[in-house]
């Protein structure tokens, strides 16, 4: 509300000469008139009744915030039981997945058993073919009990491996003849040394030693048939030899392996009853995993 002011004229008088020396001063009062007509109408709106459309929009928006707040627990509702159906299946999922997993891992060591089983079937067909095949064959030659239970090598006790061969060199002062010495070497299920190849040779001549004199050697596979055919003990024919010398032409001869600083040239053909020391060879055998003990590098017994 404003004030109303009201305003007065102020009249000042001239100095009269024939007067006395006083100057008269009129002043006016400025007063505020406090206007009454805002209070007036106050006073008749606040006896004044509420307007019906007012009302009505009062109403409406009282429902209105009504829906709006029940409309909100609603969606809070679906949100909590939704979030809690959502929880269960991530939970659900994840012993699931945990569960596939372990069913994997599972799997996996049941396919590495059954490839471990089925390897070992094949060696213990491969050992018993091998055994089978073996009129002489001795197990307790390749096998031994111990604390653990038994276990065997791939070669006879004091055989040495080279490759997929055994082979044993006998140091003994019992010395045999070359047909004795094979004899010797089928009680083993072998034979004779059997050498086709430069490395077999230099593996030979490094396992060998000199003994008594220069004339003794090791016998090995090898004899002189009618023909003058150096033959195999297993009926192949002789294709490259690792002759000392020229070898000599006859019936009755035989050869030795003699200790050489040339593995190339160490073989000697000599009379076969002659009595020697000699070599042994029979193949690798291949027992079972389970049954699988160290394998013997030592140097053979005499």
């Amino acid at each position: 509300m404003e004030d109303e002011l009201c305003y007065s004229s102020v009249i000042f008088k001239p100095f009269d000469k024939d007067k006395s020396k006083e100057e008269s001063v009129l002043y006016a009062e400025v007063k505020r008139k406090q206007s009454t007509s805002n209070t007036e109408t106050t006073e008749k709106g606040a006896s004044a009744p509420i307007s019906p459309v007012y009302r009505r929009a009062s109403v409406f928006l009282g429902l209105l915030c009504f829906l709006l707040l029940a409309a909100l627990t609603a969606v809070s509702i679906f949100y909590y039981i939704h979030m809690s159906k959502h929880n269960n299946i991530l939970v659900q999922y994840t012993e699931e997945k945990a569960a596939n997993l372990q069913l994997l891992a599972d799997k996996e060591v049941l396919e590495q058993e059954t490839a471990r089983l089925v390897t070992q079937g094949q060696q213990m067909n491969n050992t018993l073919d091998f055994i089978i095949h073996k009129s002489s064959f001795s197990g307790d030659k390749y096998c031994q009990f111990t604390g653990n239970g038994v276990r065997c090598t791939s070669c006879p006790q004091n055989w040495i491996q080279n490759d997929s061969s055994c082979y044993y060199f006998h140091k003994g002062n019992l010395w045999n003849t070359w047909a004795e010495s094979q004899k010797y070497c089928e009680k083993y299920g072998a034979r004779l040394a059997i050498i086709d190849s430069v490395g077999e040779q230099e593996f030979i001549n490094q396992h060998t030693e000199s003994y008594y004199d220069v004339y003794h050697g090791y016998w090995i596979g090898l004899s002189e048939k009618m023909g003058n055919t150096w033959v195999w003990t297993n009926g192949a024919q002789l294709e490259k030899g690792f002759w000392i010398d020229w070898p000599y032409e006859g019936y009755t001869y035989c050869v030795l392996s003699m200790p050489s600083k040339n593995p190339l040239k160490s073989w000697n053909s000599i009379w076969c009853n002659m009595k020697s020391r000699w070599i042994c060879e029979v193949e690798v055998l291949t027992w079972p995993t389970f049954l699988q003990a160290q394998r013997n590098h030592s140097e053979p017994s005499t």
